[in-house]
């Protein structure tokens, strides 16, 4: 199967989804209305910490308003993609069986099974914001393209990381709900700059939960904080975690016992 085969059955099946998503569409509505609004949590909290204090060290408002924005477009894009709920549900329920006779990937499969597609709106939401801030600091149009270059790379490591890590907690405790939790936890960590936790925490989510290469350090590195070495390391490191995540799902895949034994 080629990857040219994997996009079409992937798109493929968001049109089928898509439909069927948008005949309830009251409940879709009102998703999408909550999930839009809900980009703005965040940028009220930041507006609050910087009215009644000086903020954090080395960072301003607007640059706070860009690693925030791009943490809800990167956790939008990972819980519109992937459904720990649904894969762990059809792992249990024997529901992923007829999709394994399917002639592709398994990755693309657990990945095309459905996520939250009202995500769409806080992503749209979390894009204006990072506009207005990038617009006000007056960045370069090639360097936003480059920052974005290097949170999509590090997204997709972080979207093979918990897909694996799906599977891992189904072999382990039979429940999402630990993946749900740790993205929670993740939420709210990534909103702040690593290096205010200190080292141990710093690494701990750079290279245990590496959310750090999707969100802090493309961040350093559109504000000029890092260099193009360590910029490259940390794109190696990215494809790395994705290659190592990739992996360790397929075989984890190998012990997969379905519902009905």
């Amino acid at each position: 199967m080629s990857i040219v085969d994997s996009i079409r059955y992937y798109l493929i099946t968001q049109e089928y989804s898509w439909k069927s998503f948008l005949a309830f569409r009251t409940q879709f509505l009102l998703w999408l209305f909550y999930n839009t609004i809900s980009g703005l949590f965040s940028i009220i909290a930041i507006t609050v910490i910087y009215r009644v204090s000086s903020g954090f060290a080395g960072w301003n408002y607007y640059q706070m308003l860009i690693l925030s924005s791009t943490l809800g477009m990167v956790l939008s894009a990972i819980w519109y993609n992937l459904n720990s709920w649904e894969i762990s549900h059809s792992m249990r329920h024997g529901g992923l069986d007829s999709y394994m006779i399917r002639p592709y990937g398994l990755a693309t499969v657990m990945l095309s099974m459905g996520g939250a597609y009202t995500e769409l709106g806080g992503f749209a939401t979390n894009l204006a914001i990072f506009a207005y801030a990038a617009w006000v600091l007056h960045l370069s149009t090639l360097y936003i393209i480059i920052f974005f270059s290097v949170v999509a790379i590090g997204t997709y490591a972080l979207l093979m990381f918990f897909l694996m890590f799906s599977v891992l907690s189904y072999h382990l405790i039979k429940s999402s709900r630990f993946i749900n939790n740790l993205l929670a936890t993740l939420g709210m960590v990534g909103n702040y700059p690593l290096n205010i936790f200190g080292n141990i925490i710093m690494l701990l989510f750079t290279l245990l939960l590496p959310i750090g290469i999707a969100v802090y350090y493309p961040a350093e590195l559109l504000f000029g904080e890092i260099n193009i070495t360590l910029s490259l390391a940390i794109i190696a490191f990215s494809l790395t975690v994705a290659f190592i995540s990739y992996k360790l799902f397929y075989f984890l895949m190998r012990y997969y016992t379905s519902g009905g034994g």
